[in-house]
């Protein structure tokens, strides 16, 4: 293929090609029953402390997104309060902590990747395009969920923040892989626009918006596909790769 005519798709990863909200509900309720239902003193229904924990959970984001809060910080902050908030007061640091590990080693476990990704990816290698993954996240975690979308992905073109040493939404990550990927039409799907969509159309590449929750867009671009359904996905990707 010339590559004045050629085109690489690259996509995030969580909540992009897989819920990522519903895999981290159901490691999230495994690593409470594991943990807490052998030591509670009074029956907890998970469902009920799952609505108290994802409450905390955006409560604290802010703290942890503008850097009050570390990683660690943030994610024991978010358990311990909403186990306090059902009256669940002796709580063991090691627990917390091994709530934690456990959380995320079983992530990957209930990954299911979108109806339509395989279909996609395939169809733009049918054509003879580039498709790649811009993740942030820790190596190991997000390579996992990778091998369990059972899509292949040339090791060229897998760019993990936790590998570099910038991550999204710095534009810095775009440009790298510009610069490491020959094609001269670049195309980002992700489900954020802030730290997906904005910062690839800053960096000069065509952002694909998938927005199944239908944000609004506060003006249009030329260089923004919104798809807010997968049938809209779809369409858009027609389009691309003609």
């Amino acid at each position: 293929m010339n590559v004045s005519n050629s085109k690489a798709f690259f996509f995030d990863l969580d909540n992009t090609l897989f819920d990522y909200e519903a895999s981290f509900k159901q490691a999230s309720l495994f690593a409470f029953k594991s943990i807490f239902y052998p030591v509670l003193k009074k029956p907890i229904n998970a469902e009920k402390w799952f609505d108290a924990y994802k409450i905390y959970c955006d409560m604290y984001w802010p703290a942890y997104e503008d850097k009050t809060l570390t990683r660690e910080q943030y994610q024991r902050k978010r358990l311990v309060s909403s186990l306090r908030s059902l009256n669940i007061q002796s709580i063991d640091i090691n627990q917390i902590d091994y709530f934690r590990k456990l959380c995320e080693d079983k992530i990957p476990s209930f990954v299911i990747p979108y109806p339509w990704v395989k279909e996609i990816i395939e169809s733009l290698y049918k054509r003879g395009f580039a498709a790649g993954i811009i993740s942030n996240g820790g190596s190991e975690l997000q390579r996992k969920k990778l091998s369990m979308l059972g899509i292949s992905f040339s090791e060229n073109n897998i760019f993990i923040s936790s590998e570099l040493s910038f991550g999204k939404p710095s534009l810095e990550i775009f440009k790298y892989v510009k610069s490491r990927t020959h094609a001269a039409n670049f195309y980002y799907v992700g489900d954020s626009f802030s730290f997906d969509i904005h910062p690839a159309v800053t960096a000069g590449w065509t952002g694909i918006w998938w927005n199944p929750s239908k944000q609004m867009l506060a003006q249009t671009n030329p260089y923004i596909f919104n798809c807010c359904s997968a049938n809209e996905l779809r369409s858009v990707f027609k389009k691309c790769i003609e």
